[in-house]
């Protein structure tokens, strides 16, 4: 009976301990804020060719690209948020997969309080308040 009882104890003391140590493991993701940039946080709209389409970039990392019948576009669907370089103007998407189709490097060429002007590998799009 006493070698039953100690391996009883012995399980859960080794179950104790693995629990304990998977706390650890615990990361903290840094927190992203472009809130002081003029082009976040403002639903950006543009007349296409067979649609309206609409970008917005949020203050914390967010993005979304989609045209006016709910469609994504150009593959946004596929990535969860940006990063932006504001020495180079540089947006990058941060996408869980790429397509030949999909455009994940954006340079703003001008911001401004009604504008935005986008460049799409060489296609500029003009988006508007």
């Amino acid at each position: 009976m006493k070698k039953y009882f100690s391996l009883v104890a012995l399980v859960l003391v080794c179950a104790i301990l693995f629990i304990g140590c998977d706390g650890n493991k615990k990361t903290k993701v840094p927190s992203i804020d472009y809130s002081k940039y003029s082009f976040v946080n403002i639903s950006w709209t543009r007349d296409a060719e067979h649609d309206t389409e609409t970008i917005r970039f949020g203050e914390d990392g967010s993005f979304t690209y989609y045209c006016g019948c709910g469609n994504p576009v150009n593959d946004s669907d596929l990535c969860d948020g940006y990063t932006y370089d504001d020495a180079t103007k540089t947006i990058t998407l941060d996408c869980i997969e790429t397509t030949d189709e999909m455009i994940t490097i954006i340079k703003i060429i001008k911001c401004d309080e009604n504008s935005l002007h986008l460049d799409f590998e060489g296609e500029i799009r003009i988006f508007e308040k």
